[in-house]
C-alpha cells in the first residue's frame, strides 16, 4: 500500500514538473517576444522624427505616411471597440472637414484588436467617416508606443513630433492642437 502512496506521489510529481517546465517555456517565449517588441521601439517624444510606415488603407490604396511630408498631420490610432474612439470619430471628421486643406488626418485602426476588417469597414460606413482610414497589421502601433485608445500624435509639416494625447479629443481640442503645428 506505501509502494502505491508512494508511486501516485512520485507520478503527481511529474506531472507537477512537466506543467512548471511548460509554464517556464511560454514566459520565456514571452520574455523573449517582448524584449524583440520594445527594441524596435523608437523615440516618440516631441521633437523627435516621427517613424514612417506604409499601410494599405480601407479603400485599398497604400499610404506612407512620409508622402504627407510638408503638411501637418494628426495621427489617430483607434479601435473600432474602444467607445472613447467612437465618440471621437465624428470630432475628427469634422475637423477634417473644416481643415481638410490644411491638416492631413490619418486614422489608423488597430485592425489586429478587431474582430474582423468587416467589423472596421461597418464602423466607419455608420460614422459615415472622410477622412483616410488606414488598417494597421503591421503593429505600427507598437512602434508608436500606444498603450491607451485612442492616442492621437500631432506631426508639423517637417515630420516632427509636436505633442501626442492619450484619450478622447474634441473639436475644440483639436484646433488648440493645430495652433501648434506649422
Amino acid at each position: 500500500m506505501a509502494y502505491i502512496h508512494r508511486k501516485m506521489g512520485i507520478e503527481k510529481m511529474k506531472k507537477t514538473f512537466g506543467v512548471l517546465i511548460i509554464v517556464s517555456l511560454v514566459l520565456t517565449a514571452f520574455f523573449l517576444h517582448f524584449t524583440e517588441q520594445q527594441s524596435s521601439v523608437v523615440d516618440n517624444s516631441p521633437g523627435e522624427s516621427a517613424i514612417d510606415f506604409e499601410l494599405q488603407a480601407l479603400d485599398g490604396t497604400s499610404t506612407r505616411l512620409s508622402s504627407f511630408k510638408g503638411k501637418p498631420i494628426i495621427l489617430n490610432f483607434w479601435a473600432s471597440w474602444c467607445e472613447p474612439c467612437e465618440n471621437e470619430m465624428p470630432e475628427l471628421d469634422k475637423f477634417h472637414k473644416k481643415y481638410t486643406e490644411d491638416v492631413v488626418i490619418m486614422g489608423v485602426n488597430i485592425t489586429s484588436q478587431e474582430i474582423s476588417e468587416q467589423s472596421v469597414r461597418n464602423f466607419v460606413n455608420e460614422l459615415d467617416i472622410s477622412f483616410p482610414v488606414l488598417l494597421d497589421t503591421e503593429g505600427v502601433f507598437r512602434q508608436y508606443q500606444v498603450m491607451n485608445l485612442p492616442t492621437t500624435y500631432f506631426i508639423d509639416s517637417n515630420g516632427k513630433i509636436v505633442d501626442s494625447y492619450y484619450g478622447e479629443l474634441t473639436f475644440e481640442m483639436l484646433e488648440q492642437f493645430k495652433a501648434k503645428l506649422k
